[in-house]
């Protein structure tokens, strides 16, 4: 299979916005207006179980809003929860002390591409080891650095200057080196990421690019896919000039607008594809807002 993952690099923005939100880190709420009350953007929210880290980040995405001792106050309300509690607050402060270490790397200057991003990354895993063991590592930052560590290594193979087939043998290897969970992960981006580089391609050569990625069966779905959509775009194109002339009609009263539009919508869209169009709807208004206002 032809491999080509230009969404690793995606790796690389991850990290750099990671160093700057730690620099947030410590900036103080009011802590006489939040005490005691739940943040604004957890309302109507459960605590994220998904894992260790995920939890002590659901926490910590409140400091702004709470200040640091409450958010610690709240984590330990729900720690008290849990039968293993105790041991769950001493790695919560753990990870405290590590998101506070980031915030005092100093970034280079002058240093770019491969060289920033190994920096970068022996930076942060120097940084895990002070604070945690080797299983709490493998824990909290497994697909973390994992995800940089792969990014690296498929720079270094760019750099070697490698033809596309002997590239992509280079790179199976790699990917052969992979639990089998974290294979599939990667060859499927992979596999996303050559797919969306074959739209300037002429159709029939198109095709055949598919057919050779992800076979025959695949590739004609794609091709329904494809011309369904392209079906329902001239569909949603003509339904907006004729959507256009009634909220210009000037003779209507509001209501017989709204009445004229929704029998409009009626005669174009199916109740399937109806909640579709006026999602659509809405984000061409709010991007043309002037010519659109009813």
């Amino acid at each position: 299979m032809s491999i080509r993952f230009t969404t690793y690099n995606i790796a690389i923005v991850i990290i750099v916005g990671l160093l700057f939100l730690a620099m947030f880190y410590f900036y103080p709420g009011n802590s006489e207006e939040t005490a005691n009350r739940q943040a604004p953007s957890h309302e109507g929210t459960e605590v994220d179980l998904s894992s260790d880290r995920d939890t002590f980040e659901y926490f910590l995405s409140t400091l702004g809003e709470h200040d640091f001792a409450q958010v610690t106050q709240d984590y330990e309300n729900f720690a008290n929860t849990l039968s293993f509690g105790e041991k769950q607050k001493v790695l919560f402060e753990q990870y405290q002390a590590y998101r506070q270490s980031l915030t005092h790397v100093s970034l280079p200057h002058g240093m770019a591409g491969l060289d920033y991003l190994n920096f970068i990354n022996e930076k942060m895993q120097k940084l895990q080891s002070e604070h945690f063991s080797d299983s709490e590592r493998k824990r909290f930052f497994y697909v973390e650095n994992l995800a940089r560590e792969m990014t690296i290594k498929r720079m270094q193979l760019e750099a070697l200057g490698f033809d596309r087939n002997a590239m992509n043998t280079q790179w199976q290897a790699e990917l052969d080196l992979l639990p089998p969970d974290m294979k599939e992960s990667y060859q499927n981006a992979a596999l996303l990421g050559e797919i969306n580089t074959l739209s300037s391609l002429e159709e029939s050569d198109k095709y055949q690019r598919l057919n050779e990625l992800v076979g025959e069966e695949a590739t004609s779905r794609l091709q329904a896919f494809e011309q369904e959509e392209a079906k329902f775009d001239n569909q949603f194109q003509k339904y907006l000039a004729e959507r256009q002339n009634l909220i210009q009609e000037s003779h209507l009263s509001d209501t017989e607008r709204q009445e004229a539009l929704g029998a409009l919508r009626e005669s174009y869209f199916t109740n399937a594809e109806r909640r579709r169009a006026e999602a659509l709807e809405r984000i061409h208004d709010d991007e043309s807002p002037g010519a659109n206002a009813i």
